[in-house]
């Protein structure tokens, strides 16, 4: 069982995106995944109940209330979205408890997703929590929750920036909250193979980072965001395409690397 936080100071990189559709595509796996929206926009909850939906969620019944210190039943937050996905959504109301400096919040509020996690995650194979796009601190207790990180990015100069701010954040974490959280890898994301800035920067990122750079890449294909619009992930909505087979690559190599970095 692993608990995996996306981030990335930058948006528009695919976290939200990544998070969806590889929770199609593990639950085609036969694997049991929980999402946990933790940006206030709230993207992911979007995507499979609709906007009206998330609007109609009363905050007692999403993120905000374990933001808030409410200690929610699980059952209270947490609902199927498909077979063997479920979701604890995400909240506008969030915006409130994210503040800029996390670290001079109680330690109650850095480490409130880690407590409810603890009590929920030994019912899934993957836990995989979206974060908003800063270092704020609705991103701050997402990594205090996880067992691993994956930073995805664009293979462009400002798809790339905030590594830096990432991997500085993480070392942050590790010394006050979470000694044990460990780098899954850079993934790379929405890559037009045939654009020569891409593959400069994919080249450039691989003789940087080396290892951590996954192999696998996800495309910009349009089936992503047809899927989206279906309200299902892409193994769904177009389980033969090019897409869906990029993120089946994807949870075959995040299995991968989860199982060499415990064994380590």
């Amino acid at each position: 069982m692993a608990v995996t936080t996306l981030l990335n100071q930058k948006g528009g990189v695919g976290k939200t995106s990544t998070c969806y559709h590889l929770s199609g595509t593990f639950a085609q796996m036969g694997r049991k995944v929980l999402l946990v929206d933790c940006d206030p926009q709230a993207s992911l909850t979007q995507g499979f109940i609709g906007p009206e939906g998330m609007r109609a969620l009363p905050p007692e019944q999403t993120v905000a209330a374990i933001f808030a210190g409410d200690e929610p039943f699980p059952g209270a937050v947490i609902r199927p979205v498909m077979p063997g996905v479920d979701l604890l959504p995400g909240s506008r109301l969030a915006t409130r408890y994210n503040v800029p400096e996390p670290q001079e919040a109680s330690p109650e509020a850095q480490g409130c997703l880690r407590e409810f996690l603890a009590e929920v995650r030994v019912r899934y194979d993957h836990v995989l929590l979206d974060c908003p796009p800063n270092l704020h601190l609705c991103s701050w207790a997402a990594l205090a929750a996880a067992d691993y990180i994956v930073l995805p990015l664009q293979p462009e100069d400002f798809g790339a920036q905030g590594i830096a701010e990432v991997r500085a954040s993480v070392s942050m974490v590790r010394a006050a909250l979470n000694p044990e959280l460990i780098l899954a890898g850079i993934l790379v994301t929405r890559i037009a193979v045939r654009k020569s800035v891409h593959q400069f920067y994919e080249a450039q990122l691989r003789e940087e980072y080396g290892d951590d750079v996954f192999a696998t890449m996800i495309p910009d294909s349009v089936d992503y965001l047809e899927a989206i619009l279906a309200r299902k992930p892409v193994a769904a909505h177009k389980p033969k395409g090019a897409a869906a087979k990029a993120i089946r690559s994807l949870a075959d190599e995040l299995e991968k690397r989860v199982a060499a970095r415990r064994a380590a």
